[in-house]
Formats: C-alpha cells, sequence, structure tokens
C-alpha cells in the first residue's frame, strides 16, 4: 500500500510530476509529560525544477488559501533552503498535547499514539499507517525524548532521539525514552539548600552581632 501524504500532495503534486524525488523529514519532540512540538519538512533538489523557482512552482500550481485551511490551528510553515534542496518547513502552532499533536500529524497521514507512565514515554506507529509514496526518495521520522532511549524497534538510536526510515518500511515503530527529571531535582536541591541557608543566617546572624558588642 502506498500514498502521498495529503498536505505534502497538495503542495508537491506539480513536483512530484517534474521530477519523482521528494525528501520528507518528520520530527517528534516529546520536550515534557503531555507536552510536544512537531515538525515536517519537504524538500527537493533545486535541478528538479527544470528552471524555475521554488516561488514560481508554488504560484502556478499550489493552492495556497486550501492549504493554510487545512494546517489553521495546528500548523505553520515557512519556505527553506538547504544547500541545493528548496521547500517548505512545516511546525507545529506552540506546544500541544499528545493528543493534539497526534491530531496535528494525521493532517500529513501520520497515525500514531504518545502515553508515558510518569517515569517513561512510549511512542507507537503501525507500519500500514506511515507509508509513502513511491516518488518519495526519503522519509525519516525522528523521536526526540527528554531523556535517555530505552528501547526501539526497527529505528536508530543517536542521544535521545530514534530515527525511522518510512521508505524501508516495518510493521510497526515503536520507542520508549525516559523523562528528564534533573533539572528538577536541582531546583528542589537549590530551593532547600537556599532555605536552610536562610535559617542558618536566621539562628546564627544574631548572636554573631551580639559578641561583637
Amino acid at each position: 500500500m502506498k500514498k502521498v501524504f495529503s498536505v505534502i500532495a497538495l503542495v508537491f503534486t506539480a513536483v512530484l510530476a517534474l521530477s519523482g524525488c521528494v525528501n520528507m523529514n518528520a520530527e517528534i519532540n516529546v520536550v515534557g509529560q503531555d507536552k510536544t512540538t512537531g515538525v515536517v519538512e519537504v524538500t527537493i533538489n533545486k535541478e528538479n525544477l527544470q528552471g524555475q523557482s521554488l516561488d514560481e512552482v508554488l504560484a502556478a500550481t499550489v493552492d495556497t488559501a486550501a492549504m493554510e485551511k487545512e494546517i489553521e490551528g495546528q500548523w505553520t510553515y515557512s519556505k527553506v533552503e538547504e544547500g541545493e534542496n528548496v521547500g517548505l518547513r512545516f511546525e507545529t502552532d506552540g506546544t500541544k498535547t499528545y493528543t493534539q499533536l497526534a491530531d496535528a500529524f494525521k493532517i500529513f497521514g501520520f497515525q500514531f499514539g504518545l502515553a508515558d507512565d510518569g517515569k517513561e514515554v512510549t511512542f507507537s506507529m503501525p507500519g500500514d499507517k506511515a507509508t509513502v509514496d513511491q516518488n518519495f526518495t526519503e522519509a525519516n521520522l525522528e523521536v526526540n525524548f527528554p531523556g535517555e532511549v530505552t528501547s526501539n524497534g526497527p529505528g536508530v538510536v543517536h542521544g535521545k532521539a530514534v530515527t525511522f526510515d518510512l521508505v524501508k518500511g516495518a510493521e510497526v515503530y515503536q520507542a520508549t525514552g525516559k523523562f528528564d527529571h534533573s533539572l528538577l531535582y536541582s531546583l528542589v536541591f537549590g530551593g532547600a539548600l537556599l532555605v536552610l541557608s536562610l535559617i542558618f543566617v536566621a539562628v546564627f546572624a544574631p548572636k554573631g552581632v551580639k559578641e561583637s558588642h
């Protein structure tokens, strides 16, 4: 089963016809418990635009009003130029809950779930819910966790992130990562030290003043 993500198809129908080579890179960023952001970037090599600029192609082929209506309240977008590649970058309109992010990504054909137990957060997506059109030469999904990755399959782990190759495909994409509570612990520890310091000053400062007289 092959399909083109709906918004990408809306934007790149003519581009796909011109070149048949489109790259897609998506990101799911878990920034905290039930707090996420997302990115979808679609690019094409300049040479495949047959001498036209991206602006010219988009102006001639894209119903911008229809696209903006479809992503309204969920995504913002901007044009990008990365070396020899040009395209569009979609970013979530602010921080979203797990459910809100999943709903936003459905626009691009992704159907995944995020859940946590307070210590770890788990990402899961059936492989048949992330199929890509044969015209995509690259289609990657990166899931970034606040802390250490504890399990994944199948994907490549780098630091606190897991990258899935959607062109290769899989029965299911899954990854689990820890929350990073180090900042919270630092704040608690720092607060405790501050309280102890204030108590120390309150108890010993008057005695010191008295003895100095």
